[in-house]
């Protein structure tokens, strides 16, 4: 049996949720400075990069459940990305903050790896939970979703990326949540 991807929409959410999990490391910017830009420049344009995303988010979050954007879902399989930390640690978060800061064209190239390593992992669908949203107990799924047939037996599936507290979501079961866009839903329920 072979499985059809179908077009998840808007990515705008989940470039956010991307940009959300790599944010941690303007906070380590922050923190490091630079020699090439003053600190009145630097430390205010680390600390936004840092908490516009949850900023964001929360936002986008607020109006779903304000006017009751909500979705239900029937999980064909759901993977917690918690797998991958240790990769994104040693692969991206530590090289990205231990990278040469001491002039502006270093600056710049750091800045460029940055957005290229954001868009793979938007292009690639890698969700990792922001910072703050892991404070409060959420974590983040990879699931795909059943959305009918083609012709034949052949699945339609869909990816969306699912911020819940539960501490797994059962396979073949529904689940509501509010819909942020782009495939991206907050669960409804929280596991307790």
């Amino acid at each position: 049996m072979s499985s059809e991807k179908v077009n998840e929409g808007l990515g705008l959410v989940r470039f956010i949720l991307v940009w959300s999990s790599l944010s941690p490391v303007f906070l380590l910017w922050a923190v490091r400075g630079v020699d090439a830009i003053c600190d009145r420049i630097w430390l205010p344009v680390c600390i936004v990069l840092f908490a516009l995303p949850t900023v964001l988010l929360y936002l986008i979050f607020r109006t779903a459940k304000k006017h009751q954007n909500v979705k239900t879902i029937t999980v064909v399989s759901a993977k917690d990305q918690r797998e991958h930390l240790l990769t994104y640690l040693f692969a991206m978060l530590i090289p990205l903050f231990d990278a040469n800061l001491d002039g502006l064209r270093d600056v710049t190239s750091v800045l460029i790896a940055f957005l290229f390593i954001t868009f793979l992992f938007w292009h690639m669908r890698l969700h990792y939970m922001n910072l703050v949203f892991a404070i409060l107990g959420y974590r983040i799924y990879t699931v795909e979703v059943k959305i009918g047939t083609s012709s034949g037996n052949d699945d339609r599936l869909a990816t969306y990326a699912v911020i819940s507290r539960r501490h797994y979501l059962p396979e073949k079961m529904p689940l509501t949540g509010y819909r942020l866009g782009g495939n991206v839903l907050v669960d409804e329920k929280d596991d307790d």
